[in-house]
């Protein structure tokens, strides 16, 4: 006999027996193997290794031994129509296994393998877990909750976001186990990781993957029709850069999925990715079953007072000073969750444990792959990163070839019309309009803003331009 593996239920080895070959489970550490058996027992499925021999008192059992790959590493580097071809074939042996009234139980990569024919094999099916593998199983079975139907369904979706993006739904995060476990966030969207995933085929994974059980497809069939008859139309958006934010507004939805409401103020620029910001949550908040509502900040008031536990809402307050968005904001709400999109901050709001959150500029690397997530060359990178500074909505502009010049009062014309003669320092500027060098910033950030205007390489000289 070779030993193959061990984990916390027992050993297995393989054997041959009469011409057949069987992979044998001992039972170790006080462990029974009469769930694994009597679930076995029950099932005969061509994706399922059948049961062979078992010992009575669930010390051992015998099955069919299965020669393949796990199904994150089988994946790796294959077509993308063909991964899910398979994942569509586990998510229908889940199917059969559920029909026979047995729970899998530990849904992973591990319990997956593929053989040389592409045809994927369930192991472990009813075995005595206890709990699963951390970055795999369910947000309630780390509270201690038994298998269901619905944790099974997000092992689904672990399974299919990590056949989509090469990855699993978390990554690990610091020295503690739980920080894999993704409690207490959302999985990053797979059209960020992987934009030529069909959207539907994104959205499954995390529709599936949903914090809240009720917010997942009902069943493993669902599961498999909806992967069956998802279209192959692109993400309309794709997400890049901004990474801790994203994790930031993510966990905060988590805490109010545990009933912790909150109030955050999206601030920064036009086209610093504000909006970006707010679209990726509210959609995520959506997907957990939650009634959002996108409002003007002039609308806040009666919202807020007729606001429910349950209701997210998204507040433009765009262009507002923090004045202004303090008196909309003044009274009492039940709301879960209160979004603002702001140009300033509003410190006062710290008093009700308002959260500030600013974008950050996109890295030129994020800028290319934000071009290559739009099927678009290379060749306007560089400038597109040089004269949006890393905001995402301009770089996204100008990639496109595009340039949106704002209304120009007399002196923007005059500061505008020196700076397409070519590069020229402050002072020069500021002399040609009669004012400070602060004042002049003041005039030319429109333009900045709008990526019309930009500094030089140097950051002593400014250029501009109407011209892409």
């Amino acid at each position: 006999m070779q030993r193959l593996g061990a984990g916390a239920a027992g050993e297995v080895w393989y054997a041959e027996e009469g011409g057949r070959r069987l992979a044998v489970k001992v039972a170790a550490n006080g462990r029974s193997l009469a769930a694994e058996i009597g679930a076995l027992a029950r099932l005969r499925h061509p994706n399922v290794p059948g049961l062979v021999a078992a010992d009575r008192a669930g010390m051992w059992m015998a099955r069919e031994f299965v020669a393949g790959a796990r199904l994150t590493s089988w994946a790796h580097g294959r077509p993308l129509a063909e991964r899910l071809s398979v994942m569509r074939r586990v998510a229908e042996t889940l199917v059969a296994v559920h029909g026979a009234g047995v729970l899998h139980g530990d849904l992973s990569p591990a319990n997956v393998l593929v053989d040389e024919a592409g045809e994927p094999h369930l192991l472990d099916v009813g075995a005595d877990t206890r709990g699963g593998a951390l970055g795999w199983i369910a947000p309630e079975r780390l509270r201690g909750e038994g298998p269901s139907i619905p944790s099974e369904v997000y092992g689904l979706g672990a399974l299919l976001y990590a056949v989509c993006t090469g990855r699993p739904p978390y990554e690990r995060s610091g020295a503690h186990p739980l920080g894999y476990a993704g409690s207490g966030s959302l999985p990053v969207p797979v059209s960020s990781l992987a934009p030529d995933v069909p959207a539907e085929v994104g959205q499954l994974a995390l529709t599936a993957l949903a914090y809240r059980p009720s917010a997942r497809p009902p069943s493993a069939y669902a599961f498999v029709e909806l992967l069956r008859h998802a279209r192959p139309e692109p993400p309309e958006e794709v997400v890049v850069g901004m990474d801790d934010e994203r994790e930031r507004l993510r966990r905060i939805l988590v805490n109010v999925l545990r009933g912790e409401p909150a109030m955050v103020v999206v601030h920064g620029p036009r086209g610093s990715g504000r909006a970006t910001l707010l679209r990726e949550l509210a959609a995520r908040a959506v997907g957990e079953g939650f009634p959002v509502q996108h409002l003007a900040v002039e609308q806040a008031s009666l919202a807020l007072t007729r606001a429910q536990d349950e209701d997210v809402l998204c507040l433009d307050a765009d262009g507002r000073t923090a004045e202004e968005i303090e008196v909309a904001l003044e009274g009492r709400t039940e709301a879960g969750l209160v979004l603002v999109r702001a140009s300033v901050p509003v410190r006062s709001l710290a008093r009700r444990g308002a959260i500030h959150v600013r974008p950050v500029a996109l890295s030129r690397a994020e800028v290319a792959s934000l071009s290559a997530a739009l099927g678009l060359g290379s060749e306007r990178v560089q400038r597109a990163w040089e004269r949006s500074r890393g905001r995402p909505g301009v770089a996204v502009a100008l990639l496109h070839g595009q340039v949106h010049v704002p209304e120009l009062s007399e002196q923007q014309e005059r500061l505008l019309g020196r700076l397409e003669e070519g590069p020229v320092r402050l002072p020069e500027l500021a002399a040609l309009v009669d004012a400070t060098e602060h004042q002049t910033l003041d005039l030319l950030e429109p333009l900045f803003e709008a990526g019309v205007v930009w500094s030089g390489a140097d950051g002593a000289e400014l250029q501009g331009s109407r011209a892409v």
